[in-house]
């Protein structure tokens, strides 16, 4: 979780050194263990360093060539042997900046296709003059830029990015209209002029103009036709493997986030199965749990335990009542765009303090493993399919077995498949998941078509409708992950193996009877990690959510929320009916309100837009270097 920028003068003026030292010092947060700037007449490049492994203690970043090649890079390449193969001519211990650097050299922009790993980049190319930026396939890391006439700064923190260009610029209403709803678009930020580069995009700026070109996109892929459970679960479990080991590549101990999900609780138990081994260098891996003493609904711990049992360690433990949702964080605390860990951010402030004393930098998670793997227990994708290739008796057959299974009508179930069938504007009429809570403004639900943005992001071309539905179930976890930027609560380097690429290209192409059986989700999950989880996690169904800890945590925090809420700018900016809100806010309050997850986002909202302006305030105090004042007037 290194952290880079820089400074592109289109009209080839000299870059203002002291910008450039400006945006090195903000990104200093991101990166503890040093960096530099180097300046090339009209380009500019400052990097800071957040060490992880061995080989990046060796890296001196940005990496200039004799030429003036500059490349800088925050990431982590998966698939280093393979392109060190490639390459031929290489050492064998090559850092990972250098092996891009390499493979650049030798296969120009088409490098980015080669790349397996978490990353963001940026290369200046003295030859071609141009200036390319590019992010990993699934936007793990993120990388922002600023454009006006004559210049582009960018930065892979958008913090420090805003900190430079000024936040007191126009909020971005459809970037808040994603938000409120199934998240942004990935290369949207919540100001306007400044854009993110899209996941598994290259940004390309030569001569002043600039383009963007997909290196990989989640189109549907050709079906795995194996001839056995037994091959499909084979292959399922070597790429799992491969997914955590590259992960484990680290000189420290390494955490996970475990909530006691089949998700997290794989990627625990994997990993200790790679270390007894000997086959990653990480020296130890922890977990560390959210867990509710009070909230005893959203409580998950016998599920946790029984993770901490077989792996014969326990794990830490951060306490509702000690780190309650909804209470205040450090006053003046600022991340750059809305979370949903505006609403637990002293939790997340404790796992930060956790992973300091312990000497960890690297922190696993679960996520993407619900949409890769169908962890919805409604069937409608399988009839969907059947009625679109016209299956008619396996889909008369499919929905008896699925009727006696969930006890539901035999028609109810085929309505549920057809609904999927219908035009998207359609089927916001139709689907549960595209009702909306009634305290959203009704002009700006309007203006910003919030029904139809809750069914998610708009289906991708595909022969069928679950080759569509597993594509854009995977461009939601991009959004989210895009949307989140969880790593500005806390300097540590978060990696997700269920987005490692070529797992999800696999998962992409297992037909869908795999995923999915009467009686059971998730079923070649659970079949493949049958003798890796604990058994009452591998057969749980379901999960809990923090339902009743909000609900707790708005009654004890009613005095200062209700307060805040009187004067609330989500209504003041027109996003919410101030009315409704407070209606909703009181519901909750008494578990009586169905839209929880809504309201978490419309309170994260507040939350973060208080400060925005509280920033604001602050800056206003301070006096900017002359370019950062000469920027902020012309963007």
């Amino acid at each position: 979780m290194s952290a880079l920028g820089g400074i592109y003068n289109f009209d080839g003026a000299p870059v203002d050194q002291r910008l450039l030292a400006a945006l090195g010092h903000l990104l200093a947060d991101r990166g503890p263990d040093g960096g530099r700037e180097f300046v090339s007449d009209s380009v500019g490049m400052a990097f800071r360093a957040f060490h992880t492994n061995s080989e990046s203690r060796f890296e001196r970043q940005p990496l200039v060539s004799s030429n003036k090649l500059i490349v800088a890079l925050d990431g982590r390449i998966d698939n280093r042997d393979q392109l060190l193969a490639l390459l031929r001519d290489s050492r064998g211990d090559e850092t990972d900046v250098e092996i891009v650097f390499s493979a650049y050299s030798r296969y120009g922009v088409d490098c980015f296709g080669k790349l397996i790993g978490d990353f963001a980049l940026a290369i200046w190319d003295p030859h071609l003059q141009v200036l390319l930026l590019g992010r990993d396939a699934f936007g793990v890391r993120p990388l922002f830029y600023s454009i006006d006439r004559a210049t582009i700064i960018w930065a892979s923190d958008l913090r420090s990015l805003v900190g430079l260009v000024g936040t007191d610029r126009e909020i971005d209403d459809d970037y808040v209209a994603g938000f409120l709803t199934q998240f942004p678009e990935p290369w949207q930020t919540p100001f306007k002029g400044v854009d993110a580069v899209p996941p598994g995009h290259v940004v390309r700026i030569q001569n002043g103009r600039i383009d963007k070109w997909s290196f990989w996109n989640p189109q549907p892929t050709p079906e795995i036709r194996y001839k056995c459970d037994a091959e499909y679960e084979e292959h399922l479990r070597a790429l799992l493997y491969d997914a955590v080991r590259c992960r484990l590549r680290a000189d420290r101990p390494v955490f996970i986030e475990c909530s006691g999900g089949l998700d997290s609780s794989s990627v625990a138990c994997i990993g200790d199965h790679i270390l007894k081994r000997g086959e990653a260098p990480a020296p130890s891996i922890e977990t560390v749990s959210y867990v509710y003493d009070e909230a005893r609904t959203s409580d998950e711990r016998r599920f946790i335990r029984a993770v901490e049992e077989k792996r014969g360690k326990a794990g830490y433990h951060i306490l509702e009542e000690e780190y309650p949702c909804l209470a205040p964080s450090a006053n003046g605390f600022f991340v750059g765009a809305p979370t949903f860990g505006h609403c637990f951010a002293k939790r997340k402030i404790r796992l930060s303090q956790i992973m300091q004393e312990a000497g960890a930098r690297v922190l696993l998670t679960g996520q993407g493993g619900d949409q890769l793997f169908y962890s919805n227990t409604d069937p409608d994708i399988t009839f969907a399919d059947l009625i679109h290739q016209r299956k008619l008796l396996e889909l008369h057959r499919q929905l008896q077995d699925w009727s006696l299974t969930l006890k539901k009508p035999y028609l109810q179930l085929l309505w549920s498949g057809a609904v999927l069938l219908l035009p998207r504007s359609t089927q916001a009429l139709f689907r549960p998941t595209a009702k909306l809570p009634d305290w959203f403004d009704k002009e700006f639900v309007a203006r910003m078509g919030l029904r139809e943005r809750m069914l998610g992001p708009a289906t991708v071309d595909g022969s069928l409708p679950s080759m569509r539905d597993q594509a854009t179930a995977i461009l939601s976890v991009v959004r989210s992950l895009a949307a989140a930027h969880s790593r500005e609560w806390a300097c540590i380097e978060i990696s997700h193996p269920y987005l490692h690429l070529p797992l999800v290209e696999f998962l992409q192409s297992v037909p869908l009877h795999q995923k999915i059986r009467p009686g059971e989700t998730r079923s070649l999950m659970r079949r493949t990690l049958r003798n890796v989880l604990p058994e009452i996690v591998a057969k749980r169904r379901g999960k809990q959510g923090p339902d009743e800890a909000l609900c707790r945590a708005l009654s004890n925090e009613w005095p200062r929320l209700k307060q805040m809420f009187a004067n609330a700018r989500v209504c003041a900016y027109g996003y919410i009916n101030s009315k409704d809100l407070m209606a909703a806010l009181h519901r909750a309050r008494f578990g009586a309100e169905k839209h929880t997850f809504s309201l978490l986002m419309t309170i994260s909202l507040e939350f973060w837009l208080r400060s925005l302006e509280q920033r604001n305030e602050a800056a206003k105090s301070t006096v900017p270097i002359k370019g950062q004042a000469e920027w902020s007037r012309t963007v």
